[in-house]
């Protein structure tokens, strides 16, 4: 009976000095995006979200109404006043949940806004990288970002 007192003591003092001092964030402050009048989500509406897990990404596509309705109709036809953000992080353990990933820095931010010019539409396309939302001036991929964002099909919900 002693022996099985000894060893539970040893059990409660191995686990007791297995602990790990680490601070814990409560709320995940490194994802919040910085306040920029290069964007803004204000009134938006979250039109999908995705992970891409080859680059240790996780993305949110917001949008306006025209947006929102033109993606849940599956229109191929660009309209004027629409707006799309789509958000991209860099992914990080949750240091809660055993296994899981959640937003880290903010990697990019592209904006495509849509313009009636006469008969025609015209897209504006910005692409800002990083935590500080430099703009991207080289355009190469532009189209294909574009064609990309846009043919994002929409989250369904119940």
């Amino acid at each position: 009976m002693k022996a099985l007192y000894s060893l539970l003591t040893a059990c409660t003092l191995m686990l007791a000095a297995c602990s790990d001092n680490k601070q814990v964030e409560l709320y995940n402050t490194r994802a919040a995006l910085p306040a920029s009048p290069k964007y803004n989500l204000d009134g938006l509406k979250v039109i999908t979200s995705f992970v891409n897990k080859t680059r240790g990404t996780a993305s949110t596509l917001y949008g306006n109404e025209f947006a929102l309705k033109a993606a849940i109709e599956g229109n191929k036809i660009i309209a004027a006043n629409e707006v799309f953000i789509l958000v991209t992080w860099k992914q990080q353990d949750d240091d809660h949940w055993f296994g899981a990933k959640i937003p880290s820095d903010v990697e990019s931010v592209e904006v495509i806004k849509t313009a009636s010019s006469g008969n025609n539409v015209v897209i504006n396309y910005e692409q800002l990288n990083g935590k500080s939302l430099d703009l991207k001036t080289d355009t190469v991929g532009q189209t294909e970002r574009i064609k990309y964002i846009l043919g994002q099909k929409p989250s369904v919900l119940p």
